[in-house]
């Protein structure tokens, strides 16, 4: 499996990631669509996800993603430094982290990382408040294992190769969902367009720096373009398209609960909150 080739890469760095979603303007986007139309409709058939599933599932990856940069950088949870993370559903702790010691200056690892941590926190703060706007309670910080992988927070290798896996799934996460005509149909999509940029600076830069200090890297599936020094393509483009890769929500859930038609896992013990918290029978 894919997910445990790039453990047994980081074994041999240490002692021993996506929705992840960054679907932050997509799912604003299709609040502002769905409140235009004359309200949310808050459940769906998964196949067919509605604003408040797509939203509602971001949130999920946004806690993730700004809890991984946010422990690694300030030795804090979420919580800790002012970001809401109540709501429905069911919620839990986050474990599995400690503070890393960011030393290199070549590349500007710590800046940067504190940087996208801050991205991520006012991602978090953005769907809750358009949750909020809209009438609909936000779905609470669900529990969190950092220490899925068993790699993330021991050094700065091991920060970024785990960082880079959230970024570029994150990013085809954000491509996948913007395929969905809840989101095609909203007058927000400049906005949503905007944030994926965004995104991608972020994927550009860790992937840069994942070169330059010649972290090795797996293919977590048959989407995934691995950076150099294990691939060629220093950006997560499809050389024959020109095109990043797209993922469903249910495989970005196959990588984060590293399981087949499974609710929880991973990344999530006990699963994501939301309509859409099944995995794939297959990753992409």
């Amino acid at each position: 499996m894919a997910i445990k080739d790039l453990i047994s890469d980081v074994v041999e760095q240490s002692p021993n990631r996506r929705s992840l979603l960054k679907k932050i303007g997509i799912a604003t986007a299709a609040t502002g669509a769905a409140l235009a139309t004359g309200g949310l409709k808050l459940r769906a058939d998964p196949s067919s996800p509605t604003v408040v599933d797509v939203l509602q599932f971001a949130l999920n990856l946004e806690y993730l993603e700004a809890e991984f940069y946010t422990t690694a950088t300030m030795g804090k949870t979420i919580d800790q430094v002012g970001i809401g993370i109540s709501g429905s559903g069911r919620s839990g702790p986050t474990t599995g982290w400690h503070q890393v010691n960011f030393s290199n200056s070549t590349v500007f690892t710590g800046t940067v990382a504190n940087q996208i941590g801050n991205d991520e926190r006012n991602h978090v703060t953005l769907l809750r408040t358009a949750l909020s706007n809209a009438g609909v309670e936000p779905i609470a910080k669900p529990e969190l294992n950092l220490d899925a992988l068993g790699i993330g927070f021991g050094n700065e290798a091991q920060f970024l190769t785990l960082a880079r896996v959230f970024e570029d799934i994150g990013v085809s996460a954000y491509g996948g969902a913007a395929q969905l005509s809840s989101v095609t149909t909203s007058p927000y999509i400049g906005t949503a367009a905007r944030i994926l940029a965004a995104e991608a600076e972020h994927v550009a830069n860790i992937r840069l720096q994942v070169a330059r200090l010649a972290i090795a890297t797996s293919k977590l599936d048959s989407v995934d373009i691995i950076p150099p020094p294990s691939g060629t393509y220093f950006f997560s483009v499809d050389p024959s398209t020109g095109l990043t890769a797209i993922r469903t929500p249910a495989q970005v859930l196959y990588l984060a609960y590293n399981a087949a038609n499974a609710t929880s896992g991973g990344f999530f013990p006990n699963g994501v909150n939301g309509n859409l918290h099944t995995s794939s029978s297959s990753p992409a």
